[in-house]
This record gives C-alpha cells, sequence and structure tokens, in this order.
C-alpha cells in the first residue's frame, strides 16, 4: 500500500481520545507515534500566540521540526497527537513541511462529554493552570461569541467569574482547616460547564478555518468512540495508506489516559 502522507496531526480539544490516537499509530510499520512530545507549545507559548503575538510559539515551531527530522532519521511517518496544534503551532507546520504531505485526523466527541470530563477534573477556563491548555473566553479576536453575564463583554466576564471563584480553590486545603468544603454555587458551575462547551464550538470553528487555510493537507475527520472498531481503525489508516502490525488488535477499543480514575482513586486515599 502506497504511503499518502509523511506526517499526520491531529486536531481535537483534549479530553477526546488523542493519546489513544497516538497509542493506535503506534501499530503501524514504519512509524513513530508521540503523544504531545516536547515542545508541547502550550502555556505561554500558546497564550501568546492567541493574543497576536507569535514570536515565542515560532521559536518553538523550529525546535519541534528539528525534534521530527530527527525522529524521521528513524521511521517513514511521524505522527503527533497533541490539542495545541490548533491553538497555535499547527498554523505554521505548513510553511514547514511539505501540505501535501501532511495529514489531519480531526478527532471529536459529545460537547458534553468533552466538558464533563474536563469539569470532574476541575480543569475550567476559571482555573489559571487549565488555561495552559484551554483557549480562554477572554481571547482576543473569538470566532465564536463566548458566554457573557451581567451585560458584560465576554472578556469582563472571564475576569469577573475567575475573581469570584478565588474563594473555592483548593477545597482540600480548606477541608484540612475547617473540615468542610466549600460548595461552588450552582451559578458558578453553570457559567464554568458552560465555557467548557464554547471552548469545543471555538475548536470547531478554528478546525474549519483551518481547512479553509490549506485545503491540500489530507483530513481524516471522526469520533472518538468509533475508533474502539477495528473495521473504523482500519479505514482510517487505509485513507493515509497506512499498514497496520499484527499488534494492533492488542490495543484497539482499550483505553489510555485514565486521569478521571486516577483523580478519583487518589481522592479515596485522601479520604481514607
Amino acid at each position: 500500500m502506497e504511503q499518502k502522507v509523511d506526517y499526520i496531526f491531529c486536531i481535537n480539544t483534549g479530553r477526546s481520545g488523542s493519546d489513544y490516537l497516538a497509542r493506535l499509530f503506534s501499530h503501524v510499520l514504519g512509524c513513530c507515534a508521540f503523544h504531545e512530545p516536547m515542545p508541547i507549545c502550550n502555556g505561554q507559548a500558546m497564550k501568546q500566540y492567541l493574543s497576536g503575538d507569535p514570536k515565542l510559539i515560532n521559536t518553538l515551531v523550529q525546535q519541534k521540526i528539528e525534534m521530527i527530522q530527527e525522529s524521521m532519521r528513524d521511521c517513514k511517518l511521524y505522527v503527533e497527537s497533541n490539542h495545541c496544534f490548533i491553538k497555535g503551532f499547527g498554523w505554521f507546520i505548513p510553511q514547514c513541511l511539505p501540505e501535501d504531505r501532511i495529514g489531519v485526523v480531526i478527532l471529536t466527541r459529545d460537547k458534553t462529554k468533552i466538558a464533563d470530563s474536563y469539569f470532574k477534573l476541575g480543569d475550567t477556563p476559571l482555573q489559571p493552570t487549565a488555561l495552559n491548555w484551554l483557549i480562554s473566553p477572554g481571547v482576543n479576536h473569538p470566532f465564536t461569541r463566548p458566554p457573557r453575564r451581567f451585560f458584560l463583554s465576554s472578556k469582563m466576564t472571564h475576569i469577573l467569574f475567575r475573581i469570584l471563584k478565588i474563594p473555592f480553590r483548593g477545597g482540600q486545603y480548606y477541608k484540612k482547616i475547617f473540615l468542610t468544603k466549600p460548595q461552588t454555587p450552582q451559578w458558578i458551575v453553570n457559567y464554568e460547564l458552560e465555557c467548557l462547551k464554547w471552548y469545543v464550538d471555538e475548536t470547531a470553528a478554528r478546525t474549519r478555518a483551518f481547512q479553509k487555510k490549506f485545503p491540500k493537507i489530507k483530513y481524516y475527520e471522526v469520533d472518538i468512540e468509533n475508533l474502539n472498531d477495528i473495521e473504523e481503525v482500519t479505514k482510517m489508516l487505509n485513507y493515509f495508506g497506512c499498514s497496520p502490525k499484527s499488534s494492533l488488535m492488542s490495543v484497539v477499543g482499550k483505553p489510555t489516559n485514565q486521569r478521571e480514575k486516577e483523580k478519583a482513586s487518589l481522592l479515596t486515599l485522601v479520604k481514607s
């Protein structure tokens, strides 16, 4: 089978199976597959890019290209699943690699499931550390309109709710001191969940813009639930001209990146 691409990247929101996708491609002949390899291009570089300053992300892209070229010495196909792709570095990749030799898997999942997954982990746009990975509702020039409250702009709404959330952060520390954990008011929770669902829609809008800007890239859109089926996995691999190893069956449908279960186990140990 003729290999149709030399590089495959992934567009997704996070909490949608990107780690699992890299695991699938690690069982493809001649492929080196990575999940969020260094430089990840998140954090300050991503936030500066989303604010209109590409200098830092440009520097990291050059480092990433060097890493890709080094990896390609030992394989014919480079695969990277990294949900920061659509939020920054991905927009520079076609300037550095042949556009017609790039493939992109657009990995989707039910919007409510993504929002709930992030929320259970405590990763919401009201948590400063989460904004190292998520697009902020206060971002400059959003592609879709973020949630607003109290006749404020979306940016001012986000600032206000981040301040209002402060007393409800660090629940475990409160519990140690006061024996009770403060409950976040439902109206703040509602805003957090609305922001997370907006984040999914914003990612989809940026995806459409990316496809329009780079039409020579080979795109394959698939819901993560479908990749639990070997026939669907084989269909995706065939699209890119990839030949699976016999070991592929051993990982299809097997969950990865179980952060929610790990966090639940940790909380059980803390309570005990």
